[in-house]
């Protein structure tokens, strides 16, 4: 069953990045530190996170939605120094961009989707569990060029059990307007 859920997340999410690629204005990616939040940092050392994905402004006025896809690692505390928690997700968030027409534009956003918290021990089988997971972020863009924009970003992403605070930083590539 959760083979069956996870693969249903999974095309969904699929789904809605390839329906919004003809409308995508923009794609980015980022990577930085994922901190451990919650009952995951009693057992998780600071680790790391990638992030990619796509995006379209609504208007012109700084509202933007955006479909995005994460993988990061955090390795184990002693005394299970080998075993790691890799952190698989896709969300789709809307946002705001504050002070559009400067060349340093602060942003929030907030979204939803799924996140697959897969424990990968250094002996033994993967166990996966996959659940609703929702995100939040305030961000910094500085514009590098008429089609480039570097981003910094302070972000929560999480479900239930599995928490993180990634603190990013990235390049969006504009083809839009």
């Amino acid at each position: 069953m959760k083979r069956l859920t996870a693969a249903m997340m999974a095309g969904a999410v699929a789904v809605l990045m390839t329906a919004s690629a003809s409308q995508a204005q923009y794609v980015f990616l980022g990577g930085g530190a994922s901190i451990p939040m919650g009952d995951f940092k009693d057992f998780a050392k600071t680790g790391w996170m990638a992030q990619a994905g796509l995006g379209a402004d609504i208007g012109d006025k700084g509202l933007f939605i955006e479909a995005e896809g994460f993988y990061g690692k955090n390795k184990h505390k002693a005394p299970d120094d080998g075993d790691a928690t890799n952190i698989i997700a896709g969300l789709a968030a809307v946002g705001y961009t504050f002070m559009q027409e400067k060349s340093v534009r602060p942003y929030v956003l907030g979204g939803a989707g799924f996140l697959m918290h897969q424990f990968d021990p250094a002996v033994g089988d993967n166990e996966t569990e996959t659940k609703f997971a929702y995100t939040g972020a305030v961000g910094l863009g500085f514009r590098a060029g008429a089609k480039v924009n570097l981003w910094l970003e302070a972000r929560f992403l999480g479900t239930a059990d599995t928490k993180v605070l990634p603190i990013m930083a990235g390049l969006t590539i504009n083809f839009g307007k």
